[in-house]
């Protein structure tokens, strides 16, 4: 059938408009990911007084350095930070550690390597590293793990498949990665909800893992029953799933809504309540019980 040259015209011009839309739909969504994955690491100070300086390499081959101060009382926290987190991320909480008799070990993350970070992932490399590290100090007998978002995300799956690991702090990651993604509602096919699955798409593409694989209340699962506190701001636990995660940590977990706060606003919120939901929940998780408590 012939087609007159006006009708061509507008064909021509409609698949060139889809075209440029997918392509610029492409872009920004790789654009977003790339940067969300590559997102720097800050300068480190010196040692902080009474931490040593330590370079420990992951099985990746990353050398990565940290902070190490050895423990009082036996027992060694692992902290990992968040997106891009360097090794003085967490001080504040490994000193508050410290204060209480207890070994922290920080690091920097994989970002600080110039490597592209998987959301918690790959990251269980770094956490190996930390977690064979203390297990080889002398006069280390309990180890425990405290991580915030990705950090929070990385100490669960990594406590999942290392037992030796015997409490864990989370404190604001998400539940499931892809539905991290696309946690923000929005109508099928919405220029919205294409983005999002896009992001998603570009994830898969940088790092070779399926969003969805990424999932902490799935690996909660494989920690039960050791003792987990989920820390999570009021104003992120729909996002977040916090209840959802406790629901899949079992019977030993607990979960402290803390009051008015945001992502990563915990310490903030309430610096002695935070001194002693953390430092009293590792205390407890060395004693032979543990009861499950809902926090507020």
């Amino acid at each position: 059938m012939r087609l007159f040259p006006w009708r061509r015209f507008l064909i021509l011009l409609g698949l060139g408009l889809v075209l440029a839309y997918l392509l610029l739909l492409g872009s920004l969504s790789f654009l977003y990911t790339y940067a969300l994955l590559h997102p720097g690491c800050p300068a480190q100070g010196s040692p902080p007084e009474g931490f040593v300086a330590v370079r420990l390499t992951t099985a990746d081959g990353l050398a990565l350095d940290g902070w190490w101060k050895a423990p009082q009382n036996g027992a060694v926290i692992l902290l990992m930070g968040g997106l891009g987190a360097g090794r003085d991320a967490l001080l504040p909480e490994a000193a508050l550690l410290a204060q209480h008799g207890y070994g922290a070990l920080t690091l920097d993350s994989r970002a600080c390597a110039g490597e592209l970070s998987t959301l918690g992932q790959r990251e269980t490399a770094e956490f190996d590293a930390m977690l064979n590290f203390a297990l080889a100090q002398p006069g280390v007998t309990w180890v425990g793990a405290l991580g915030f978002s990705v950090g929070g995300t990385a100490v669960i799956n990594g406590a999942a498949a290392r037992p030796e690991v015997r409490a864990v702090v989370a404190e604001g990651n998400f539940a499931n990665l892809y539905e991290e993604f696309t946690a923000v509602k929005a109508p099928a096919y919405h220029p919205q909800w294409q983005v999002q699955r896009a992001v998603a798409f570009c994830y898969a593409l940088l790092t070779g893992i399926w969003p969805g694989q990424v999932s902490p209340v799935d690996a909660l699962t494989q920690v039960s029953p050791r003792p987990v506190l989920l820390v999570h701001g009021e104003e992120e636990i729909g996002r977040t799933q916090a209840h959802r995660q406790l629901a899949a940590a079992g019977p030993n977990a607990r979960l402290w809504i803390v009051p008015g706060a945001r992502h990563g606003g915990y310490r903030a919120a309430d610096p002695q309540a935070y001194a002693e939901r953390i430092v009293g929940f590792f205390d407890e998780a060395r004693r032979p019980t543990v009861q499950p408590v809902l926090m507020r």
